[in-house]
C-alpha cells in the first residue's frame, strides 16, 4: 500500500499514473506489499482465469518472477506507469518485506509530478511497454 499522499491523473506517458501531492524525499519509502489488502494470486489462477479477470490482473498488477506470483494493489499503485523509453525511473527497489520488495524514491520528487517505476519491477515488463506501442 502506498505510504506517502499520491492522486491518479491522467499521464503523458500512458493511461493514468500517480502523482505526488506533497514533495517526496531521495529513499523515502513509497509502498509496501500490506497482507490483507493487497493480493496474491498465483500464476497458474491467471492463466486459467476467465479472459476478462485475466487481461484485469495482467493490467494492474505485477508479476513476481521470484514468487511465481501476481500482486494486485488495493490502492493508487496499481496506476504505477514505467518510465517513458530512454529515461530513469524515479522509484527504485528497495530492500524485501512479506516477500515482496519495498519501493522507495531514486531521487527527490516534487510535488506534481509522476511517479515512475523501474522495468525490474515486474516481470511482465516487456509485454507491457509492447502494449503500448
Amino acid at each position: 500500500m502506498m505510504t506517502v499522499l499520491v492522486e491518479v491523473r491522467k499521464s503523458e506517458i500512458h493511461g493514468l499514473g500517480i502523482f505526488a501531492l506533497k514533495p517526496i524525499r531521495k529513499g523515502q519509502l513509497l509502498w509496501g506489499f500490506t497482507p490483507g489488502l493487497d493480493r496474491s494470486v498465483s500464476e497458474y489462477a491467471v492463466e486459467f482465469a476467465e479472459p476478462r479477470k485475466r487481461a484485469f490482473i495482467m493490467e494492474r498488477g505485477y508479476l513476481n518472477a521470484k514468487n511465481s506470483h501476481w500482486v494486485i494493489c488495493v490502492d493508487e499503485a496499481q496506476f504505477w506507469n514505467f518510465p517513458a523509453n530512454g529515461l530513469p525511473a524515479n522509484c527504485i527497489l528497495g530492500d524485501v518485506l512479506d516477500g515482496e520488495n519495498l519501493i522507495i524514491a531514486a531521487c527527490d520528487i516534487a510535488a506534481g509530478e509522476e511517479l515512475t517505476i523501474c522495468p525490474e519491477s515486474d516481470a511482465d515488463y516487456k509485454r507491457k511497454v509492447e502494449e503500448r506501442k
